[in-house]
């Protein structure tokens, strides 16, 4: 008889799994589940969630949208009610690659025949870990970072995280805290050769998830180049790629790349999302993009697991037809509102005494606490993140982040002004609670 069997009804992984999710999940959420959701009117006690990232602000304009474009259902077709193909519709990919083409500002038009739809980004990006590393392998990773991408390495795939460390410290050459170079990825490599580790892929949030920050065309260029003298994979995840909303500032796809500036194009690919552009979480629909043939037919495989319902991916290519309403409404709306919320919940922030990393995209601050902890600590950070619980406020502390430094945390901005202004509230009564 098995230890699993001899111990439990579930088999190792199974239990490998409810660990990872005891250890890491459970205690950055604390009750969430237990105060029940904010709402001004109908539970007004409830717990404002400023951990997930989405964006309610374009809720009522896409719901607009949504009334005036969903077809009747007399209007279905009977392929609606079949199999789709394993990538993905032909039509939604269509409308998905001429969306990106104009967002992204490629250089060349996307090809939807170089596309795989999966039912969400979590689930593309672990598609990426399984085809990239074998069980055991390493990506790496700059942190802080976006706290689910290490669930959707490491829980199937088994993918281990190799950290680029950032902090807000500089060193030599650095123009600004949390820079990632093409220096402190070489360290970080070094490292984990020196360790025994096989680091077979570099991922790269850009924007970077959680510190909003935008990647420079030379910095992307620095990380190609790097990636390419020891022969790893880039994974490309933009999912934030239009929430840039600092003047001024723009977003560097890899898309806008020519060919011949990219030192290997069969070892980058691409990942993006409805949830963050679009604010369209719910509808779990993503896009994985790769130069590479046999990765293709690969993820395909995988994709068979993960498909998002025919009907559903029809509805949604029909929306995406209107690529003006997107560029020149939804999109520019997304922006100014992200803008003004912004700066309304960092200058409240500030008032209480918590600065903020000056992100430039994205729906979240990476605000610093570090001044209201007990000791420099992970223990005296998670007592501040159940204080703020506590209060009403649900944010991502820097551990869950694998943050280097202490008392940081990720905080969700994309809210109407009178849930920030709640929220900034709360965020002072727990500061000032003992």
């Amino acid at each position: 008889m098995s230890s699993a069997s001899s111990s439990s009804s579930l088999s190792q992984r199974a239990e490998a799994i409810l660990s990872y999710e005891a250890n890491r999940v459970v205690p950055a959420l604390g009750g969430i589940v237990d105060q029940g959701k904010y709402d001004a009117e109908k539970n007004p006690n409830g717990l404002i969630n400023m951990g997930t990232a989405q964006n309610s602000l374009m809720y009522d304009l896409l719901r607009e949208k949504l009334n005036c474009s969903m077809e009747s259902p007399k209007t279905w077709s009977d392929e609606m009610f079949m199999y789709s193909p394993e990538e993905g519709l032909p039509e939604l990919r269509d409308a998905i690659a001429k969306l990106l083409t104009v967002t992204s500002r490629a250089v060349t038009p996307l090809n939807p025949d170089k596309m795989i739809i999966f039912n969400g980004a979590d689930a593309g990006l672990e598609a990426m870990g399984f085809v990239l590393c074998d069980s055991g392998e390493a990506v790496l990773l700059p942190v802080p970072f976006y706290y689910g991408l290490h669930s959707n390495l490491k829980v199937r795939p088994n993918v281990d995280v190799v950290p680029i460390p950032l902090t807000k410290e500089l060193r030599p050459g650095e123009t600004q805290p949390f820079e990632l170079t093409a220096e402190r990825a070489e360290e970080a490599y070094q490292k984990a050769v020196k360790e025994g580790v096989t680091v077979r892929a570099l991922f790269l949030v850009n924007p970077n998830n959680p510190l909003g920050d935008v990647y420079s065309r030379q910095q992307v260029l620095d990380l190609l180049k790097f990636a390419k003298r020891h022969d790893l994979h880039v994974v490309f995840d933009e999912v934030y790629m239009s929430t840039v909303f600092e003047d001024g500032v723009s977003h560097n796809s890899i898309f806008q790349f020519r060919e011949d500036e990219i030192p290997d194009m069969q070892k980058v690919h691409f990942v993006w999302t409805f949830s963050k552009d679009l604010a369209m979480s719910g509808m779990r629909i993503a896009v994985n993009y790769t130069w590479n043939n046999k990765i293709h037919e690969a993820l395909k495989s995988i994709a068979h697991f993960h498909g998002t319902p025919t009907g559903w991916q029809a509805h949604m290519a029909k929306l995406l037809t209107d690529t003006d309403w997107f560029v020149n409404v939804f999109l520019p709306t997304s922006v100014k509102n992200l803008k003004e919320a912004h700066r309304y919940f960092t200058q409240g922030l500030s008032q209480l005494g918590v600065p903020c990393h000056k992100g430039t995209a994205g729906l979240y601050v990476w605000a610093d606490f570090s001044k209201f902890l007990s000791a420099p600590t992970a223990e005296a950070e998670m007592e501040l993140n159940q204080k703020l619980l506590r209060a009403g406020v649900q944010c991502t502390p820097s551990v869950t982040c694998q943050g280097q430094e202490r008392g940081w945390f990720r905080v969700v901005f994309a809210k109407d002004k009178s849930i920030l202004e709640t929220a900034l509230a709360r965020i002072k009564t727990a500061l000032q609670s003992n």
